[in-house]
């Protein structure tokens, strides 16, 4: 009977470290949730760039442009070694691999002077590209997902409240990306509103479920309140938008303070469920 208890309490024990060790996992070096933020940002970068892109050779050439442009590219190589380098996982391994591929073929394109062929050629490829970053972004929830299969607590709603406020600053770009598009190829404009449109919802209709999340705190509330006053004017005015009434300049100031509104809310629920 000793000994049946000895064994039993072994195997108890075996269990409860076995189930830390799953609880505390992470990805690599680096937190479940900076790693979905991170690569988060690679959608959002993809976007950037093509829009910064396209900009300039539309002709709308100012510092912060080409900033965006250069910078890009660097974060997203950078971004993309991280998450490289902590990866685990076929399936993550595999998605790196994908993303790797597409952004070798798409840097050489931004790496060349804008023009409008290269434009056409960035349309023809920035999607690819974020398929394959949101791909990536959702093989790393599954696997933070399973790692904490074991547990009643927030940790993978978190995980799927960074993913969804992240994926945000990616459509506020991919706006202004298409927006732009139709000025360079005003013939294509009802092709590109088709894009914008499945976005410009998504968008707004998101900005409404975070209103209502149960792990907002004053901050979250108070940069959604500045997201909801820059955004009301494209809000109220969804056909002026499709119509491409809003000047270049004007619709690539507020895509950027939108993303930069968001960029914010998504680090204040990374902290929430690092604290959490």
């Amino acid at each position: 009977m000793k000994t049946q208890i000895t064994i039993m309490s072994l195997i108890v024990n075996l269990l409860f470290t076995y189930l830390a060790s799953a609880q505390s996992q992470n990805y690599g070096s680096i937190s479940f949730n900076k790693a979905i933020n991170i690569s988060g940002k690679q959608r959002m970068l993809s976007q950037k760039m093509s829009k910064s892109y396209l900009l300039i050779a539309k002709g709308i050439r100012n510092k912060d442009i080409e900033r965006e442009l250069s910078s890009g590219k660097f974060i997203f190589e950078k971004q993309l070694d991280i998450l490289s380098q902590n990866a685990s996982g076929s399936l993550i391994k595999l998605s790196i691999k994908n993303v790797r591929k597409t952004w070798n073929e798409f840097k050489g394109i931004i790496n060349s002077t804008p023009n409008i062929t290269g434009s056409a050629d960035i349309l023809r490829l920035n999607t690819k590209l974020l398929k394959a970053c949101h791909e990536l972004v959702l093989s790393i929830e599954a696997s933070s997902n399973y790692s904490n299969q074991f547990f009643k607590n927030k940790s993978q709603d978190l995980v799927n409240t960074i993913n969804i406020s992240g994926k945000q600053r990616m459509l506020s770009q991919r706006l202004c990306l298409y927006y732009t598009a139709s000025t360079i190829f005003p013939s294509k404009r009802k092709e590109n509103n088709d894009i914008m449109n499945p976005i410009f919802e998504e968008f707004d209709g998101v900005i409404g479920n975070l209103l209502i999340c149960s792990y907002n705190n004053t901050e979250v509330e108070e940069e959604l309140g500045i997201v909801m006053s820059i955004w009301e004017k494209f809000q109220r005015n969804k056909r002026a938008f499709l119509n491409g009434d809003f000047t270049l300049e004007e619709v690539y100031k507020t895509t950027n303070e939108l993303t930069k509104s968001f960029n914010k809310i998504t680090g204040i629920y990374e902290i929430i469920a690092k604290n959490s």
